[in-house]
């Protein structure tokens, strides 16, 4: 039998974990409730549209605006999990941002119809656009309106539930099971597929979340880009991806990835006990300054007409989070890709 070496990580002595365990805790700590709480919000957001649209008022427009923070705040942190049966759902439902002028015009012209089915009119964004611009709930229930919100609330939920249930039948076991056979040979492909899609969930919040709306810190900034703004939830949003990236990182205690770096030996690379703790300390420090925005009810996108170098501290703590990762990778011997893009050089100046 071979013996298990205890390491420190956080002046904490712990085993080393396997890499199915930790697998298993990604899926069944991690993936499988965030990916449940998205199918059953989309739900929940589907019925409070159709509420709103039998009986028009502000209560019934209140909750449903209430329904979809729930449900896109339930989407954003299962961000990190988009990969497997989810890989293609971002681009179907999660891309910003809306094209206001075209959806206003095709939700109120029959002859129109047809660009409503672009995935700029799609998605949550168009939800949001639909809910949170009208002023009152009459406006936001003529019967274009509505029509479009069936859809697209529809849609969700059904993609959203489909995910979940592949999750739930096969690809959860799949990933569990790696190293016994298609379509992962070994943990480590498993791994991979996670880590991979870890660096994209961070690269989107750099370019699309931060970067372009700052325009890359050195254009006109363009408070419109930034995500979930109409709402009021753009904070919320960031906060909630690092909720789900802090989940896939240290997720399962002592069978998480973070404590498999600290302890793991790999055929060429080294434990780095050091890595884990300064991932971790890093998250700490993500939450901290995505903490000090929208203070007082101000909104991010007024504080970034005001100051257009704002999210610049924010950027450049992810770019370091993202840059551990890829060194986790290194160390976890895994076949990963790391994004690096020449549209960010400039926001990285």
């Amino acid at each position: 039998m071979a013996l298990v070496m205890p390491v420190l990580l956080g002046g904490v002595c712990r085993a080393q974990p396997t890499e199915p365990e930790v697998l298993a805790a990604l899926v069944n700590d991690a993936a499988q409730p965030c990916l449940a709480q998205v199918a059953n919000t989309a739900v929940r957001l589907e019925a409070a549209v159709n509420q709103l649209c039998e009986k028009p008022d502000l209560q019934t427009l209140t909750r449903a605006r209430a329904a979809w923070t729930e449900a896109y705040l339930a989407w954003r942190q299962a961000a990190p999990f988009l990969f497997g049966p989810g890989k293609k759902l971002d681009r179907l439902i999660g891309k910003w941002q809306v094209n206001a002028v075209v959806l206003d015009a095709a939700v109120e012209s029959p002859d129109l119809s047809d660009l409503l089915k672009q995935v700029e009119q799609r998605g949550y964004a168009a939800i949001e656009y639909l809910l949170f611009t009208p002023r009152d709930a009459a406006a936001a229930t003529t019967p274009g309106r509505c029509a479009h919100l069936h859809s697209l609330t529809a849609e969700i939920a059904r993609l959203t539930s489909a995910m979940k249930q592949e999750w739930d039948a096969t690809y959860g076991a799949e990933l569990v099971a790696a190293g016994n056979g298609e379509p992962f040979l070994i943990p480590a492909d498993a791994l991979s597929v996670v880590f991979t899609q870890t660096l994209n969930a961070t690269e989107q919040m750099l370019r699309d979340r931060i970067s372009v709306p700052s325009g890359y810190f050195q254009d006109a900034v363009k408070p419109e880009n930034l995500e979930a703004w109409r709402s009021g939830n753009t904070r919320a949003g960031l906060q909630a991806t690092l909720a789900g990236l802090r989940l896939i990182i240290t997720g399962g205690g002592d069978t998480s990835v973070v404590t498999l770096v600290a302890t793991r030996d790999g055929l060429v690379e080294k434990r780095s006990p050091v890595l884990a703790k300064a991932i971790v300390k890093q998250l700490d420090k993500i939450d901290v300054t995505l903490a000090g925005f929208d203070g007082d009810g101000v909104q991010l996108e007024d504080e970034l007409k005001k100051n257009p170098r704002v999210l610049k501290p924010l950027y450049r703590q992810l770019q370091t989070l993202q840059d551990q990762l890829v060194e986790a990778s290194l160390v976890l011997e895994l076949d990963v890709y790391s994004p690096a893009p020449q549209s960010m050089a400039a926001a990285t100046q």
